[in-house]
């Protein structure tokens, strides 16, 4: 039995992200508006800084470093409430301490995709009015 080109199925890689809102409140509350958007904004900045020191290490085949950096993510990302992207984050640091290879290149792309998607929907967030 063969398979034609209409057999083959494109799967679209997208999961929903969660940012934890009772986070972004809490933040308000404890520190006021004005300096939790600064803490947000400057966290936003260290996590993309973040990643490309993950990517970096990653190119470099420097495990170590990639590990030390994702770790470094997991707690950046926590700051804040985005609980998906910590989860992702972590599993690329168990990834590249345990399995490396293609599980680490896949789980890396994961954490690309959430990366985009979390900075978004906390930036979405930040803009709501109340």
């Amino acid at each position: 039995m063969g398979y034609s080109m209409q057999d083959v199925v494109k799967l679209e890689l997208r999961e929903p992200v969660r940012v934890d809102p009772d986070r972004l409140v809490e933040l308000c509350v404890a520190m006021g508006e004005m300096r939790a958007e600064v803490l947000i904004t400057t966290t936003m900045e260290d996590l993309a800084k973040g990643m490309v020191e993950v990517e970096d290490a990653y190119l470099s085949h420097d495990m170590v470093t990639l590990v030390h950096r994702a770790d470094a993510l997991v707690a950046t990302a926590n700051k804040i409430g985005m609980t998906t992207f910590s989860r992702v984050a972590d599993d690329v640091a168990v990834c590249a301490r345990d399995c490396g290879g293609v599980a680490l290149a896949a789980t890396l792309n994961r954490l690309r995709r959430i990366a985009d998607r979390s900075l978004s929907a906390v930036w979405d967030m930040q803009d709501l009015p109340g």
